[in-house]
């Protein structure tokens, strides 16, 4: 398979497609619409809530109706307008700038071939051990989310995993396979995640991080099973090729080393990196967690600048090319009003509340079994609702907690129902404005992804749900 360069591009950084931005569009109106009729045929309701650590927590048991209240259907379409103004809008603008300015730098590497040098380089590198490599990115990418808490902040790397990906003779989907799936993964077999089990722990009052013997069991296990999925595709992947004579070569690889040996800047990247992650995985844990996205951005964008000085790159093509970038990647600025809309027209219908409260009334009849099974499907429905994990967690930890110590549940595993619920959700619903930008940014459609990943999902939410009622039943405590 030739890997011989063609003519240089004339645009440079991100491009969406079309046809996945429309699709994606597509789904999040009908969403929208659907949250609308909720608002008519639901009644609105709501739990009276008190301040906890600055945040707003429900008081259990003070579920009331508020029959009077009215959802006017003109406001499905003025939702998108009010998510700026509503609670979510200072999250939305940090997303939307942390996006633009990502994809401004990625358009710089992009054009100084630095993160191709990167791809060629690694490829090369494990051109013969490409299931290792495999595996080394699956724990990398899964530590990410099982540690760190890590998930949005893994787009910018997105495109770089996809041009590897590519480099090793397989396609985008593996790409998405070797950073966003084990990220995701990782999340949700967390093993110290201080968005999910962290906060979760504290709200429940049971010592923070405790029980993590159990949780890196499982982490170990989800672990394996994702590597098994993955490198089966890969093998299915050089079938085909094989098969059409297409394999990739060691002199391919040389031809491409010989063409971006020219390339300055790599250090400063390698460096770069090191300095990112060591921040991702500090700020969490000092309360700085909500300025990680933030920092990511700005810190990309003078690494970008850098390199692209290294590579003699004048500053006014700098900055065109920035600005290219930012246009390039505008169109997920959409993609991310419509999906923070879905909750906005829930929560302003009134109907946020009365769907807890009838979703979360049904378990009060039920054994603990039982019951801790319902908890991980409520939350895993509440996902669909509201992606933010600290949101969903101060939302219904108390009334789970409270919940499962009527019915004989440690609320260590109350923490782990809301987890598994929460986590692996992040990558099947397209109300997570993450999930959409990371498929546009690898040109893949929402329905191409569903299909090649429903499959392990399911076998992870039966495997995870056996992990549940196991806990259950032992009383994984404290």
């Amino acid at each position: 398979m030739s890997t011989q360069r063609s003519a240089p591009p004339t645009e440079f950084g991100i491009r969406i497609s079309k046809t996945v931005f429309l699709q994606s569009v597509l789904i999040l109106i009908a969403m929208i619409i659907l949250g609308g009729l909720l608002t008519q045929w639901v009644p609105a309701g709501q739990y009276e809530r008190t301040l906890v650590n600055g945040r707003e927590t429900i008081i259990p048991g003070s579920f009331h109706l508020t029959p009077d209240y009215h959802y006017p259907v003109y406001r499905w379409l003025t939702a998108p307008f009010e998510v700026f103004s509503s609670s979510d809008g200072l999250i939305a603008i940090v997303i939307i700038a942390f996006i633009l300015l990502v994809g401004g730098s990625f358009a710089l590497l992009d054009a100084t071939r630095s993160l191709e040098a990167v791809a060629v380089r690694l490829s090369s590198a494990f051109l013969n051990s490409k299931y290792r490599l495999i595996a080394m990115f699956t724990l990398f990418f899964m530590l990410l989310g099982a540690v760190f808490g890590i998930f949005e902040e893994v787009i910018p790397l997105i495109p770089l995993m996809v041009m590897i990906s590519r480099r090793l003779g397989w396609n985008a989907m593996m790409g998405l396979g070797l950073s966003l799936l084990p990220t995701g993964f990782g999340f949700s077999a967390a093993i110290f995640n201080p968005f999910t089990i962290g906060i979760a722990q504290q709200l429940s009052g049971i010592p923070l991080f405790s029980g993590i013997a159990y949780r890196i069991f499982i982490f170990i296990v989800v672990y394996f099973l994702l590597l098994w999925f993955l490198i089966r595709y890969a093998r299915r992947l050089d079938a085909e090729h094989s098969s059409q004579n297409e394999s990739l070569s060691t002199a391919d690889l040389q031809e491409a080393l010989s063409d971006i040996h020219h390339v300055r800047g790599l250090g400063t990247m390698g460096i770069g990196f090191v300095l990112l992650l060591l921040m991702m995985s500090f700020f969490p844990f000092v309360g700085l967690g909500d300025y990680t996205m933030p920092i990511i951005a700005l810190f990309f964008v003078v690494i970008a600048v850098i390199v692209a000085g290294q590579n003699d790159m004048p500053l006014k093509r700098i900055v065109r090319l920035f600005g290219e970038g930012v246009l390039g990647i505008a169109p997920s600025v959409i993609l991310i009003i419509l999906a923070m809309s879905v909750k906005q027209v829930i929560t302003s219908g009134g109907i946020m509340d009365t769907l807890l409260y009838e979703l979360s009334r049904y378990t009060q009849d039920l054994s603990a079994l039982l019951a801790g099974a319902y908890m991980y499907v409520l939350v895993f429905i509440l996902q669909f609702f509201i992606p933010s994990a600290t949101a969903k967690a101060f939302l219904v930890i108390p009334l789970l907690s409270q919940i499962g110590d009527l019915l004989g549940l440690t609320r260590q595993s109350v923490v782990l129902a809301f987890n598994f619920g929460d986590g692996f959700s992040h990558l099947l619903y397209p109300t997570n404005p993450a999930l959409l930008i990371a498929l546009s940014l690898a040109s893949v459609r929402f329905s191409s992804w569903l299909r090649w990943t429903l499959g392990i999902q399911l076998v992870v939410f039966v495997l995870t749900m056996g992990f549940l009622l196991l806990a259950i039943q032992f009383g994984y405590g404290p």
